[in-house]
């Protein structure tokens, strides 16, 4: 039976950190381990996590759970470096059928958004969610294009992938916001100090 996997792209350093952004807290969790939470609960058999420059770091300091991380020695390429890891690693795993890609500074993202990607899928080979006009994340994937995924290289973005096979993609329309990408240390809700 095939399988949906969950892949977390945790590549980006970010700017204006002392350390890797993301084992700043977020509440009692560093960030990463909120986001892989965050993909466990979706409706998959697997998370992988691919971790860039900072990734012994991550690895020493947290927990995350079950997932299988996976490290992208390329990762100053960015996202498209990261995709190809990623999607090699599911490819040597027991037959894989759909990703939902996701982005390891975007803690929020709710099982329903996932559910309703999954279930608008219908012929389409991406489902992506468009919030209130502008097409977000996370990103539904199907393997009929994984191939075109490992040939990205370079500084290329996955919306304007899609946007070339724009009959392959269904859209879900989103009445909220995007949950908000954790970029810089101003993006982290302010500490509470310690009584």
């Amino acid at each position: 039976m095939a399988r949906t996997v969950a892949l977390i792209v945790a590549n980006d350093p970010g700017s204006g950190f002392v350390g890797s952004k993301y084992l700043r807290p977020l509440g009692p969790v560093t960030m990463i381990e909120r986001v892989v939470a965050d993909a466990a609960a979706w409706p998959v058999d697997e998370v992988v996590v691919v971790l860039g420059p900072d990734a012994d770091e991550i690895i020493e300091s947290t927990d995350l759970g079950e997932a299988t991380i996976v490290i992208d020695p390329e990762w100053e390429e960015g996202i498209a470096a990261s995709l190809r890891v990623g999607i090699d690693v599911v490819r040597r795993q027991p037959v894989a059928d759909c990703l939902i890609i996701g982005l390891g500074d975007q803690p929020g993202i709710s099982v329903d958004l996932v559910v309703d990607l999954l279930e608008r899928s219908g012929s389409q080979r991406a489902v992506v969610p468009k919030y209130r006009y502008r097409r977000g994340w996370p990103v539904v994937v199907y393997h009929e294009l994984w191939d075109r995924l490992l040939g990205f290289e370079g500084p290329v973005d996955l919306h304007d992938m899609l946007e070339s096979h724009s009959g392959d993609v269904a859209e879900v329309w989103v009445d909220t916001l995007e949950p908000p990408r954790l970029l810089h240390p101003s993006d982290f809700p302010a500490r509470r100090p310690e009584a």
